[in-house]
């Protein structure tokens, strides 16, 4: 039986996570982290929990993006896609293919530029969440 602090995201979700997946959308990293972590410490499903610490891992990678941080970002990103890859190609109506790929695609865009030109990110290359095909 699930502790009395922890219970399946039905309950919780999908709001929680349409809102998440909203706040990602717009770039809102830091609230997407909090909307989501709610929603992963909830969770009893393990997949389903790896998809939120998973998605939480981007998100707080991208705002260490946009703010300069170099080797935060890449760490976040490598947890997060450690997180994501197994569980493609989707989970709960995510395209985890489309984000993982694009997730990937940003890691190596930033190496290439190195922590020196960070500020030269292409950022039309940050990926939004998109529903499953």
């Amino acid at each position: 039986m699930a502790s009395p602090s922890r219970r399946s995201a039905a309950s919780i979700q999908p709001e929680a996570l349409l809102e998440g997946v909203r706040q990602f959308n717009r770039w809102r990293f830091y609230d997407c982290h909090e909307t989501l972590e709610d929603l992963w410490l909830a969770e009893d499903d393990s997949e389903s929990r790896g998809l939120y610490h998973g998605i939480i891992k981007l998100a707080a990678g991208f705002h260490h993006l946009l703010r300069g941080n170099y080797r935060g970002a890449l760490s976040l990103w490598e947890g997060g896609l450690a997180l994501l890859r197994p569980l493609r190609p989707g989970r709960l109506s995510i395209d985890l293919d489309a984000l993982v790929a694009a997730t990937e695609s940003c890691a190596a865009s930033l190496r290439e530029l190195g922590p020196q030109r960070i500020g030269e990110f292409d950022r039309s290359l940050i990926p939004a969440i998109e529903p499953a095909r």
